[in-house]
C-alpha cells in the first residue's frame, strides 16, 4: 500500500471549521446587501413597511423576550453628500491641528 508524502496529506486536510467560517461570512454579505437594497428602494418609495408599526421613514418594532417587553424604533433620513466638501472640510480641520 503506498504511502502519501507530507504535502499529499496536507491538500487533502480540510479545516472544516475554517471554510464554516469563510461561508457564513459569504452569506452574512449577501444577506447585508439585500437587506440595504430592500431599505434603499422602501425609503424611495416613501413608505418603510417593516416591523409592527408602519410610518413614512421610519419603523416601530415591538417584540416580547424573557417576560419583558421591548420597543424598537427606526428613523431613516436620506442624505445628500458632497464628496469634494468633506474632503476639503477634513483638510480644513487637519491644518488646524498642526
Amino acid at each position: 500500500m503506498p504511502t502519501k508524502g507530507p504535502s499529499e496529506q496536507q491538500e487533502e486536510e480540510r479545516d472544516i471549521e475554517l471554510e464554516n467560517t469563510v461561508g457564513n461570512l459569504m452569506v452574512a454579505e449577501y444577506q447585508v446587501h439585500r437587506l440595504r437594497t430592500r431599505l434603499s428602494d422602501s425609503i424611495r418609495g416613501g413608505i418603510l413597511k417593516t416591523g409592527s408599526g408602519t410610518n413614512k421613514k421610519g419603523s416601530t418594532h415591538v417584540f416580547k423576550h424573557n417576560n419583558k417587553w421591548y420597543k424598537v424604533s427606526v428613523k431613516i433620513e436620506e442624505l445628500m453628500i458632497d464628496i469634494g466638501e468633506d474632503i476639503k472640510e477634513q483638510d480644513d480641520r487637519v491644518s488646524e491641528l498642526q
